[in-house]
């Protein structure tokens, strides 16, 4: 049942005294921790915390690659692709719930963009050289797929944080000028 569909169940809700509604909001807002942890961000933290939350995102983003580092290797490129992947979209995860908290678009996109650079810098031979299989089709889609993404944050910033990102972007697209695989940013 929606509360939309009981007009009357809604309206007597609206009507319960201050009280009674504050103790149904907290219980309904305890129940879901990302929602938890988005108001305190919100209402108990400062721009320190933010930058807090960020320098522990790149830490566990450089530990998640460490960890993966053994399963990564030139000698089997197929699994390699795979590992990467599956590498690839944990971070993601983690960078997308660090937005899901703080809705901050400047650090979304400064994480996303170190993934990549880390991910071409650390493995280049991935990229170096078109490898069919499905591990590999499936993660050149999934990182043009990031590089699309990264594309449209960068594109929505104002002209001065564009002109900070700028040199990023180039040696971005400079590695893939030289790689056999067909994406680019902008």
């Amino acid at each position: 049942m929606k509360l939309k569909d009981v007009p009357e169940l809604k309206n007597s809700i609206l009507d319960l005294p201050s009280k009674e509604k504050d103790k149904l909001l907290l219980r309904l807002i305890n129940k879901d921790e990302a929602l938890v942890e988005h108001l305190h961000f919100q209402l108990l933290e400062d721009e320190n915390d933010l930058q807090y939350r960020v320098k522990s995102i790149y830490e566990k983003i450089d530990l998640q690659f460490e960890k993966s580092h053994h399963l990564i290797n030139q000698i089997n490129i197929n699994r390699s692709h795979r590992q990467l992947l599956l590498t690839l979209k944990t971070l993601s995860g983690i960078v997308n719930y660090h937005v899901q908290i703080t809705k901050d678009k400047v650090s979304e996109f400064e994480l996303r963009k170190y993934i990549i650079q880390e991910s071409f810098s650390r493995y280049p031979y991935l990229f170096a050289t078109y490898t069919t299989g499905d591990n590999a089709e499936k993660l050149y889609k999934y990182q043009s797929g990031r590089l699309k993404l990264i594309q449209s944050l960068f594109e929505k910033f104002h002209d001065d944080l564009k002109y900070d990102y700028e040199e990023d972007i180039v040696k971005i697209n400079n590695f893939l000028k030289n790689t056999s695989i067909c994406f680019h940013l902008g």
